[in-house]
């Protein structure tokens, strides 16, 4: 059986480095576009993006609130490395898998997860250049290993009250459609390998905050986890 650390090392391939603006994809150059301007290579946000972040990568047994009360049949495994797929063909895919893998964590005092599958890896939260155009849940952008990546409030976004103390420590890098965005979360709580009669999709009704944002809902044991469309949240950062 694979934990946390095994998947990411063994089973995730991490992007190129040394990417350049003409090698931008099409939604990257799109958000530079809409949130600094044309002509962005000549702006601080854009000079601030020509050298990659020193990011700390965090793995498995590294993961300071990894919930060791999880059964272990609860944990993921995976012999598959990351799928990406886009729009209404991303949503059915995991709506149609038997066993959906998720890495689920903390936003303030509430519990989220995303498709393992979509998942590129987990790194302590870095620095970020502001974006004055961006809307508030946008808290910057920055350059992980040569690609221009977004990074996203989520308790901004889903409108979560946090405490003064509040902190994002850590980052979920997710990749859809040809560009990766970064997710800031107060901590990660573990990895689950969910059968399909544990989630339940077109949950709108059902869950009380940003439901727009929401693909379904996980039953774990005595837990509901909320689990994000990273699909939906990828066009409303490119879109807001």
């Amino acid at each position: 059986m694979k934990n946390l650390e095994n998947y990411f090392q063994q089973d995730v391939a991490l992007p190129e480095t040394g990417a350049s603006a003409k090698d931008l994809t099409g939604s990257e150059r799109a958000f530079l576009e809409k949130y600094v301007g044309a002509g962005w290579e000549n702006t601080p946000a854009g000079k601030a993006l020509e050298r990659p972040v020193r990011a700390e990568q965090v793995l498995g047994g590294g993961l300071e609130s990894a919930a060791p009360d999880v059964a272990p049949s609860a944990q993921a495994q995976t012999d598959a490395a990351p799928v990406v797929l886009s729009g209404d063909a991303l949503e059915a895919s995991l709506m149609a898998e038997e066993e959906l893998r998720l890495v689920s964590f903390h936003i303030s005092d509430q519990v989220f997860a995303v498709p393992i599958m979509l998942v590129q890896e987990v790194l302590r939260a870095v620095p970020a250049t502001k974006l004055p155009a961006a809307p508030p849940f946008l808290a910057g952008v920055t350059n992980l290993r040569g690609r221009v990546t977004p990074l996203v409030d989520l308790a901004r976004l889903l409108g979560i009250p946090v405490g003064q103390d509040h902190e994002d420590k850590f980052l979920i890098v997710c990749r859809v459609h040809d560009m990766q965005i970064g997710l800031l979360v107060r901590a990660i709580d573990t990895m689950y390998k969910a059968p399909r009669g544990d989630i339940e999709w077109n949950i709108e009704a059902q869950v009380g905050v940003s439901a727009d944002l929401m693909a379904g809902l996980l039953k774990a044991d005595d837990r509901l986890i909320k689990i994000l469309s990273v699909n939906r949240l990828f066009q409303k950062v490119l879109k807001s």
